[in-house]
């Protein structure tokens, strides 16, 4: 019985995993899989780094060495004490030499260093918040981007569905037409020619059928591959469209700039080349520094600690760069150029934006008249198939007519989806150009 429960286990387990998803589930299911989204996010900490690296350069700075040295040979000193050589061992009038090593040295010493001032620091903790706002910005207008792209291709994934439903139902239609033909030819009612003409439409319309059931699953995989979902894995889009938005409301240029994180990201970079022009001049400035010593030594021919010396140091520096060929003028030279490049990008980009916005509102709104229309021309498509079939198989109207009747009614349906792709596409766009992103339509 074990043995039983185990292999059923290993077969539930090694079954594909099915994935059924509305739009709303298919973004949170491309939120926590995109690869692109992540990369993004790392972005994210190397900014809270840089902002912590920052800081530390204005907090103490404490290090601790220790060493050890073993001597090999002797070490003296030689000093001239005059008359009182001789006391020592020496000659009159002879330097007096004296050991002053031992074999075995020990050291340690813990300094700490301070800040007291220095631009180059207070430079770098401000360019370091301008950064964390700058990688956000990014980070919210690379989401957006991938967010926009994952609803287009849910709904050109569910267009191309809605396409295989239409030629499965053509062909479903063409084959049920053959076998009412055939019956009426069996039975003496219909031509031969008659039943050639449905065989060939009901013929003509499997190989369609299977043309746009493979498109399906191809763009089933782009699917998949967007949302990090494995390949083997069914997925199942639940969509249609029928529930539209309605055409949106145009709002003021200065509001869709605040909302836009794009633009955002080029002000905040604009900001953090202010800042760098900034400290490069700044280091025609001086740095002042405090610093604490604790040093302590040993000496021993022994592997002991002998002859011993602690002492406590304390200092202030002050640096000052003198000249260094021109180089910092250079620097401030670069830093400038940069900045005036951000400034130039940013009001290029705001007219972009102009631009931009007033291209997506026309596609809105063309595509917002053509569902009407194709609405309407759906409507006596299907009128005029239904009369149609009601009059072949009545004898009153040919399979030409049938045929072309049908075609038209496809094409009719066809287009409505196509046109209500099209405002969907011009919506989501629409969101992102705005700034104003939504989980679903």
């Amino acid at each position: 019985m074990r043995n039983v429960v185990q292999m059923i286990w290993i077969v539930l387990v090694s079954l594909p995993a099915v994935y059924g998803f509305t739009l709303e589930g298919y973004l949170n299911l491309v939120k926590k899989h995109s690869k692109d989204l992540k990369i993004a996010e790392r972005e994210k900490y190397v900014a809270q780094a840089n902002k912590k690296q920052a800081l530390a350069g204005a907090l103490p700075l404490v290090a601790l060495t220790a060493d050890y040295t073993r001597n090999f040979t002797d070490y003296y000193m030689y000093v001239d004490m005059g008359n009182l050589s001789a006391l020592f061992g020496g000659g009159p009038g002879m330097p007096t030499k004296m050991k002053v090593k031992r074999e075995n040295e020990y050291t340690a010493n813990i300094a700490l260093q301070q800040t007291l001032f220095s631009s180059n620091v207070m430079s770098a903790i401000k360019a370091s918040h301008q950064y964390e706002k700058l990688t956000d910005y990014m980070y919210r207008a690379g989401e957006q981007a991938i967010l926009t792209g994952a609803k287009i291709l849910f709904y050109q994934t569910l267009l191309v569905k809605k396409l295989w439903d239409v030629n499965r139902e053509t062909e479903k239609n063409a084959k049920e037409n053959y076998e009412n033909i055939k019956l009426k030819f069996d039975n003496g009612v219909a031509s031969e020619f008659q039943l050639l003409q449905a065989q060939v439409r009901w013929k003509n319309a499997i190989p369609q059928t299977a043309e746009s059931r493979r498109n399906y699953e191809m763009a089933l995989n782009n699917l998949k591959n967007w949302a990090g979902v494995p390949v083997g894995d069914t997925l199942v889009i639940e969509g249609d469209f029928e529930s539209l938005p309605p055409l949106p409301e145009k709002p003021s240029m200065e509001v869709i700039l605040q909302q836009r994180p794009d633009y955002n990201a080029l002000v905040w970079e604009q900001k953090l080349r202010q800042t760098n022009v900034t400290a490069v001049k700044n280091s025609f400035l001086p740095t002042l520094t405090a610093n604490l010593v604790f040093a302590y030594s040993a000496q021993s021919d022994y592997y002991k600690l002998e002859q011993e010396n602690s002492l406590w140091m304390g200092g202030i520096g002050l640096s000052l760069p003198i000249s260094t060929g021109g180089y910092r003028l250079a620097e401030v030279q670069k830093a400038s150029v940069e900045l005036d490049k951000s400034r130039i990008k940013v009001d290029q980009t705001r007219d972009k934006i102009y631009n931009e916005i007033t291209n997506i509102y026309l596609r809105l709104k063309e595509a917002h008249q053509r569902i009407e229309s194709a609405e309407a021309v759906l409507q006596a498509a299907e009128k005029g198939f239904r009369i149609a079939e009601h009059s072949a198989r009545s004898g009153l109207a040919t399979q030409l007519e049938l045929k072309d009747a049908r075609v038209g009614y496809d094409q009719a349906m066809m287009y409505k989806y196509s046109a209500a792709f099209d405002y969907l596409q011009a919506c989501f766009e629409w969101q992102m150009a705005i700034g104003r992103l939504k989980n679903g339509l």
